[in-house]
């Protein structure tokens, strides 16, 4: 799964090393309230943003990504943390539109 990503991402996005993985993995599962969409789902996170707070992980089970802005606090509430999931294209129209912000943004 980490193979697919590395043709598109780029700053701000990288992919990350088993160790960050296994972290981000657990991280998650300590937001999620039982009515989140992948509350009982095997996620392994497989790249992150370094300017912000999104992780991508892989969901087998849904055969997507996940694209999930860690709280880093307990959720009560079942759309937090926020959760987008894309098929692979779609993440990589994703991921391309967010470097393209950043680097219009460090123009002005």
């Amino acid at each position: 799964m980490q193979e697919s990503l590395k043709s598109f991402m780029e700053e701000p996005w990288w992919i990350i090393t088993k160790g960050m993985s296994d972290s981000l993995n657990a991280e998650l599962q300590k937001k999620l309230s039982s009515g989140h969409v992948l509350y009982g789902k095997e996620a392994v996170a497989v790249a992150r943003r370094e300017d912000n707070d999104d992780v991508v992980y892989w969901v087998e089970e849904l055969n997507k990504y996940a694209v999930v802005h860690l709280t880093y606090s307990k959720e009560s509430l079942s759309k937090f943390p926020v959760t987008k999931l894309f098929s692979l294209g779609d993440l990589e129209v994703y991921v391309k539109i967010s470097q393209k912000f950043i680097k219009q943004m460090e123009l002005v």
